[in-house]
């Protein structure tokens, strides 16, 4: 009889590359020219392609690629004005960054509850959380879950509020016939190592806005202004530029994108429909009118009754010892030592925000708080796999009750 450890299923690594990674890095190091240069002196080709391959790719005019998608979010909020004591609504359920890219700007985040169903932000509570210092708006695609751009778009207009749409987990995602992106003002990306599209690290951000576009290209350069004297400085700006290694391993990701992609939504359905059907399992709800999704995790909940009142980490563990692998889910924001604490900016008043001490209990979080305790997620790579694996992965679930 064949053991346990024979029995398990072997997935699908991450990330996948062959010899078209290899041989553009190869090209790269031979060539001299180890980063892009400037817009009207081009030193390297990689950067300046793929700027326009992946705005092309997510239907956008513009895109500026940087070297993470934190600095992308920090980048779009102080090219959108955001500063001292504006505050920016973020919703709580997200990795740290769509909030500490907030405080990077002196400016103070809000957390926004999520919705049960979607597991991302909660459109219905963003017009209580609107005072007159609101500033901005960070919709986060979570999971590569659209929220409900038009609505927020619409209540965003109303109050003349920017919105910078948090793309890390969304490469592809398409909601309403618009790639995810496109609704705010700008959009930002991540090519994290276990992002869909991955260099293992690196950032960009994508706009429809020229004017916006020069902005954010002389923040993420120094201050430069496009076809100026190089050592010409005219507003602050930091060294966030993307290098020539990281551009030319993404061209080749990006062609490999769109057949893991279609695979991803394929498997993910397939997926929604075995796992609904198991008594105590809830799958994340696509945003009603998304054509596509990113698939960055594929996240679930799970009813503790249903499954002898298992704990979450008992639950993920036993997934763990029969092969399958698990995420971890994203503390809520209003936790974090950071924010609970308030050990943040020196000199700025968090004292009018809805977190912090007694503010950052969950029974003001009600629903992010629920949901967070009873989630689990499996990694992106988990939806290439084949059918008779996924099925596995069902069983399993399935056996645990």
């Amino acid at each position: 009889m064949a053991s346990e450890r024979e029995k398990k299923p072997h997935f699908q690594q991450w990330p996948i590359w062959d010899e078209e990674e290899i041989k553009a890095v190869q090209d790269v190091i031979r060539s001299n020219n180890w980063w892009c240069g400037a817009p009207a002196d081009q030193t390297g080709k990689h950067v300046w392609a793929f700027q326009k391959e992946f705005a092309g790719f997510q239907e956008a005019r513009h895109c500026i690629a940087v070297s993470n998608g934190t600095v992308a979010i920090e980048t779009a909020l102080i090219a959108l004005d955001v500063g001292m004591g504006d505050e920016v609504i973020v919703p709580d359920y997200t990795f740290v960054a769509s909030a500490s890219a907030v405080v990077a700007t002196n400016a103070i985040p809000i957390f926004c509850d999520i919705n049960s169903d979607t597991f991302i932000m909660d459109v219905d509570k963003v017009q209580s959380l609107i005072t007159p210092r609101t500033r901005a708006i960070v919709a986060v695609h979570l999971g590569g879950n659209p929220v409900e751009m038009d609505r927020l778009c619409e209540i965003a207009g109303k109050h003349h509020i920017k919105i910078v749409e948090d793309c890390a987990h969304s490469h592809g995602s398409r909601y309403k016939g618009k790639h995810v992106g496109n609704w705010g003002d700008a959009g930002t990306f991540s090519f994290q190592a276990s992002k869909v599209l991955t260099s293992g690290e690196g950032g960009a951000i994508i706009c429809n806005d020229k004017s916006l576009a020069e902005k954010i290209y002389s923040i993420t350069d120094c201050g430069r202004k496009i076809g100026r004297h190089f050592y010409s400085h005219y507003i602050y700006g930091s060294n966030y530029r993307m290098s020539e290694f990281l551009a030319a391993v993404l061209r080749a990701q990006l062609k490999k994108f769109p057949s893991q992609h279609i695979l991803r939504n394929r498997n993910a359905k397939y997926l929604n429909e075995k796992l609904s059907s198991i008594d105590g399992i809830k799958v994340m709800k696509p945003t009603p009118g998304t054509e596509e999704l990113g698939y960055y995790i594929y996240p679930f909940v799970f009813k503790p009754s249903c499954f002898g009142n298992i704990t979450k980490e008992n639950f993920t563990g036993k997934l763990n010892i029969a092969g399958i692998p698990t995420d971890d889910c994203y503390p809520p924001l209003h936790t974090l030592a950071c924010f609970k604490d308030v050990s943040l900016r020196k000199g700025i008043d968090y004292s009018r925000a809805n977190w912090g001490g007694e503010k950052s209990d969950n029974r003001y979080f009600p629903v992010v708080t629920d949901i967070y305790s009873r989630s689990v997620q499996l990694p992106q790579y988990l939806l290439l796999a084949e059918k008779e694996m996924l099925d596995y992965v069902v069983n399993v679930i399935k056996n645990l009750s």
